[in-house]
């Protein structure tokens, strides 16, 4: 019998394919506008206000009972970083990227790291690191594909993700694309590193099979992916790998990428990922709606078929809803409690 761990502790071992002594409990991102009322955070100053930042992220380790603390709320940081244009939503709405480059030489990102987005990343990661030391800290960051669609346009890197696949010269530009997003992806994960994180998240939904082919995702992105993940091991540090949507025909092409655990949708059955994945990790499965307005039972039984169908740690299947309620959340991780107890 494992005894007693840190949060911290707990999650670091699942990453490291080590025994625990009950199932972690992880999120995607967590702008939750229950928490961001009780922290008497102000929006949209949380994105820019780093105090503000962990303030909210942290309530669900301090009071949902998650085992990470994940920042920062928006998937946007890189882009806006970049000179894009992005819309900061609303208090339950994530920020959205409005405007992208006509060509990857367009891309500067010589001063990407005294962007101000960047800047309140880091120092929210110093800031969790001294004030919840037995959480454990990861920062999201998107992954190359999502990035390179950010870039050059989603609507445009989706009809290249089709063409490069029929001819040599739309696969050049596509990878053009990929390799600016591969070089801002490695100089934001190592400044992540640098400052305290304890695993990196990868989101990388314009992966997702929704938006490209598989055989695009398992020929050109899983290099990308798998370059980027190589990096981030190589500085220390695990990562968990995201992409929404059904990803059944690419569960073996993202474990190849080296990820130290797999998050997938609700539309994947864990029972499949869990096989097709081999010995990675899997994460998620859960509709993140549940905890907006589903029922006590669906919650219970939801996170138990992921536990039971093999899931090494419980997550939601995305980023922890802005509409979530505390009272679900909770269902949720007692849930995984009992599960724990009852089964380890």
């Amino acid at each position: 019998m494992v005894t007693e761990m840190t949060s911290k502790e707990r999650v670091i071992a699942m990453l490291n394919r080590k025994p625990v002594d009950r199932i972690p409990i992880i999120t995607g991102s967590t702008m939750v506008v229950e928490n961001i009322n009780k922290s008497g955070a102000i929006w949209p100053d949380l994105h820019k206000n780093a105090e503000m930042m962990i303030d909210v992220s942290s309530k669900m380790y301090t009071d949902i009972g998650v085992d990470s603390i994940i920042f920062p709320f928006s998937a946007c940081v890189e882009a806006a970083s970049l000179g894009l244009e992005v819309s900061m939503g609303r208090i339950d709405i994530h920020p959205s990227v409005k405007s992208f480059f006509k060509s990857p030489d367009d891309v500067d990102y010589s001063k990407f790291l005294e962007s101000d987005f960047v800047k309140t990343t880091i120092e929210a990661a110093g800031i969790a690191k001294d004030k919840y030391p037995d959480a454990a800290k990861s920062i999201l960051i998107v992954g190359p594909v999502t990035l390179a669609g950010y870039l050059a346009g989603a609507n445009n890197l989706s009809k290249l993700s089709i063409r490069c696949l029929q001819k040599e010269k739309y696969m050049d530009t596509i990878t053009e694309w990929l390799e600016v997003a591969l070089d801002v992806n490695k100089i934001y994960a190592k400044a992540c590193i640098n400052a305290g994180a304890d695993y990196i998240q990868c989101g990388d939904p314009s992966a997702s099979t929704n938006l490209v082919m598989p055989e695009f995702y398992n020929k050109v992105a899983v290099p990308f992916e798998k370059e980027l993940g190589d990096f981030i091991k190589s500085k220390g540090l695990p990562w968990v790998l995201h992409i929404c949507g059904n990803m059944a025909l690419c569960i073996e092409g993202m474990a190849k990428t080296g990820a130290n655990c797999l998050s997938i949708e609700q539309t994947v059955d864990m029972k499949d990922a869990v096989r097709l994945a081999g010995d990675t990790p899997v994460a998620g499965n859960i509709a993140p709606l549940l905890v907006v307005d589903g029922t006590y039972e669906d919650i219970i039984k939801s996170t138990r078929y992921a536990l039971d169908s093999g899931a090494k740690a419980s997550m939601l299947g995305c980023g922890t809803p802005p509409l979530s309620t505390s009272d679900r959340l909770k269902t949720w991780v007692k849930a995984v409690h009992d599960w724990s107890s009852e089964n380890m």
